[in-house]
């Protein structure tokens, strides 16, 4: 009986010089609700579950509005032209379907030639001119594309926290 009371005793005394052990916290467990130490010190609270639901409701609005912009944008008929006017392209965009693979397409509709032109050109020459519309339509296209778009990147520069790029 003597014995076990000093060996308690003895054990206890040694508990007082250790440190404590607390079980380890995961970031989870620490930010679940915005917790992670609170607001103590003037320091920012950490990402809580609840702006991560706030931000996932903002990516799916983000996502509803660019598709609603690429409907629009596959109405719309772009033009492109090569050897100065004689070559018109008619061009319609294709919005990204892989989202693997970002780079929209475009569809080529219609090639419109200058008679003379046509008659007198050579293969090369129509090639090269038809390129020429073909790349204008392209560049035509990512601009408009660009102008509709910039709605959504100030909406996404606002959800970020940023100003709003200004309007040329």
């Amino acid at each position: 009986m003597k014995v076990s009371l000093m060996l308690i005793s003895a054990l206890a005394s040694v508990g007082a010089f250790c440190p404590a052990v607390t079980p380890p916290q995961t970031l989870s467990s620490l930010y679940l609700f915005g917790g992670g130490g609170g607001n103590q010190g003037g320091e920012k609270k950490g990402p809580g579950m609840m702006d991560q639901l706030a931000m996932f409701k903002k990516a799916q609005e983000m996502a509803q509005k660019k598709n609603k912009l690429d409907e629009e944008l596959k109405l719309m008929t772009f033009y492109g032209e090569g050897s100065e006017g004689k070559v018109k392209a008619t061009m319609k965009y294709v919005p990204v379907a892989n989202p693997m693979d970002p780079n929209p397409d475009y569809e080529a509709t219609v090639f419109e030639f200058d008679d003379e032109f046509y008659e007198a050109a050579s293969t090369e020459e129509l090639a090269a001119a038809c390129k020429e519309a073909l790349f204008d339509g392209i560049k035509n296209t990512n601009e408009a594309v660009s102008d509709k778009y910039q709605v959504l990147q100030a909406d996404l520069m606002e959800a970020f926290g940023q100003a709003a790029p200004p309007k040329e």
